[in-house]
């Protein structure tokens, strides 16, 4: 699967373009769903990927974009779950 960051926002995957974040499972990709993340965001200064998030742990690898500026944070839970 080919992606790649066409400009600050914008992800181009397969030829489609996607201004928000996603998951993609399986090839299905799909909205991120950041709700159950929004209560942590004060904390980090951007809504944080955490465990509470809908997480494709079905998958053999799991690999977080963290952003244009690499600025995503990650929980510690999450990496502690992914171990």
């Amino acid at each position: 699967m080919e992606a790649r960051l066409a400009e600050f926002g914008v992800l181009v995957i397969e030829g489609q373009r996607y201004e928000h974040d996603v998951v993609i499972e399986r090839g299905v990709i799909r909205k991120r769903k950041k709700g159950p993340s929004k209560q942590y965001r004060e904390q980090f200064g951007h809504t944080p990927l955490s465990a509470a998030e809908d997480i494709p742990w079905s998958t053999p690898l799991l690999l977080i974009g963290s952003g244009a500026a690499g600025q995503l944070p990650v929980m510690p839970a999450v990496l502690i779950e992914a171990e």
